[in-house]
């Protein structure tokens, strides 16, 4: 848009950083400012610009501690990548009682595994109790039935 002045858009955009950095001389920011009044666009991009820049906004100098990039330098020549060492101070308080346990499931595995080899199971064919074990179990039922005054049982079938 141009002005009175004579002064256009496109001559003022490229002073603007230089205008909100407060490096142009007075000379060249005087018509830069008279064109900001007059044209509402270039003021807009000009606020726009000025927004922009608050996010880049400069923070306070930070303090090295002395002797800090030797420091640094001589680790990363021995090797250190930065990581935190890893430390068996975190598995102290559990390793003592994970090795218990384990101990322990060892030990009954092994009790468990002599006992099953002393256990005879027969081998081949359908495991099946012998008869003189059935006959024991129907007894005690027909013991335990009389005794509850119920019906007795027989190999045979129920007797009233």
């Amino acid at each position: 848009m141009n002005n009175s002045n004579d002064f256009t858009c496109d001559d003022a955009r490229p002073l603007v950083p230089a205008y909100l950095d407060g490096e142009l001389s007075a000379d060249r920011a005087s018509p830069l400012r008279q064109h900001l009044m007059e044209c509402a666009d270039c003021r807009t991009r000009t606020q726009a610009h000025k927004a922009q820049r608050q996010w880049f906004a400069s923070t306070p100098e930070v303090s090295v501690p002395e002797g800090f990039a030797a420091r640094v330098a001589r680790r990363a020549f021995q090797g250190d990548i930065g990581e935190a060492p890893q430390t068996t101070e975190t598995l102290a308080p559990v390793l003592p009682f994970v090795l218990k346990m384990t101990a322990a499931a060892a030990g009954l595995l092994l009790v468990l595994s002599g006992v099953i080899r002393a256990v005879d199971i027969p081998t081949g064919g359908e495991l099946r109790a012998d008869d003189e074990a059935t006959m024991s179990l129907e007894e005690a039922l027909d013991r335990l039935e009389v005794l509850d005054g119920r019906e007795a049982r027989t190999p045979e079938g129920l007797v009233r």
